[in-house]
């Protein structure tokens, strides 16, 4: 199995396909653009069979799951996902997900939270730009440029859930210059993240350090 990045990229729209697809989302719309094997693709929480099938003969590496919230999200997909790999031939079980989340979850060790709902589970990745959208936020982070209480919960929320379903978190970065970019890095990594997203496909290399020490 391909190690799990530590750096994640998530493409928009107007973005090329790097060459190096390894940690780079994909959006499922954009599957039939160019090669993407190796890559992870998105899909949404009322995905079909179809989407599905269209990712994984294309060659995805990973599913993620954006907007996970509960156990049945993941449990949903990874249902369609057994169906799906019967259908194309590929062996049960061997396409992992990446859940990626606002950060509003249940409690860590709820019934309704990620714990013990799939093996599949590789990752939880926050997505606080997702957590902004969920509250009409124009402002995440304070003077000394801490989180503000909403996004500091939901970061929390997502690591210690994570924890909980004994899978790697990744943490979420506002836009910042290249100077406050390493120290918050390495701050995240002692918070216990495995690894975050990267706003810029330039950053992927120095995330994947710093990640690993």
């Amino acid at each position: 199995m391909t190690p799990l990045p530590r750096a994640l990229l998530c493409l928009a729209f107007d973005q090329p396909i790097p060459a190096n697809r390894h940690g780079v989302l994909i959006p499922a719309a954009r599957i039939d653009e160019t090669d993407i094997r190796g890559a992870i693709v998105v899909v949404e929480t009322d995905s079909d069979i179809a989407t599905l099938q269209n990712a994984l003969t294309a060659g995805a590496a990973m599913i993620a799951l954006n907007g996970c919230r509960t156990g049945a999200d993941l449990q949903r997909l990874a249902t369609l996902l057994s169906v799906t790999e019967a259908e194309i031939g590929h062996p049960e079980g061997s396409t992992p997900i990446l859940a990626m989340t606002d950060g509003i979850l249940p409690a860590p060790a709820a019934r309704e939270s990620l714990a013990g709902k799939s093996r599949r589970l590789a990752g939880l990745a926050w997505n606080q730009r997702a957590l902004a959208l969920t509250l009409c936020a124009t402002r995440t982070r304070t003077e000394p440029g801490e989180w503000t209480a909403p996004f500091a919960a939901a970061r929390a929320a997502t690591l210690l859930t994570a924890a909980a379903a004994g899978v790697p978190a990744y943490d979420s970065f506002p836009d910042m210059n290249n100077d406050a970019f390493v120290p918050i890095c390495n701050q995240s990594r002692a918070d216990g993240f495995f690894g975050s997203f990267a706003i810029r496909a330039a950053q992927m290399e120095a995330v994947e350090t710093l990640y690993a020490g």
